[in-house]
């Protein structure tokens, strides 16, 4: 059977990623997944290629976080708003899912 959860989806530049991973932790999330990203932005291409990265912390990664609750995926949100993007780029959205073991989340 599934149940209604909630993932965070963050999408910012590599050397943020410890940022994040640690307010994620910190906000009482069970886990989160790192992909490398790449696409067209509002300032300009990203590839997801290594080898069109000259430094690889300017790369972009996608983090997924779900949540069993929308509350909590909003105050992660939030603080990762506040403490990591007020001066570097980043993007967040919610969307909503439904998971198997929600024991897990």
């Amino acid at each position: 059977m599934f149940h209604k959860a909630t993932k965070l989806i963050i999408i910012t530049e590599n050397f943020k990623c410890r940022d994040v991973c640690r307010i994620i932790d910190a906000g009482g999330a069970t886990g989160y997944t790192l992909v490398p990203a790449g696409g067209k932005g509002l300032h300009h291409f990203h590839a997801t290629s290594s080898k069109a990265s000259l430094v690889d912390d300017f790369a972009n990664i996608k983090i997924e976080v779900v949540c069993r609750d929308r509350v909590r995926a909003e105050q992660i949100a939030e603080r990762i708003l506040k403490e990591c993007f007020e001066e570097y780029p980043g993007i967040m959205y919610l969307e909503s899912v439904e998971v198997m073991r929600p024991e897990h989340f």
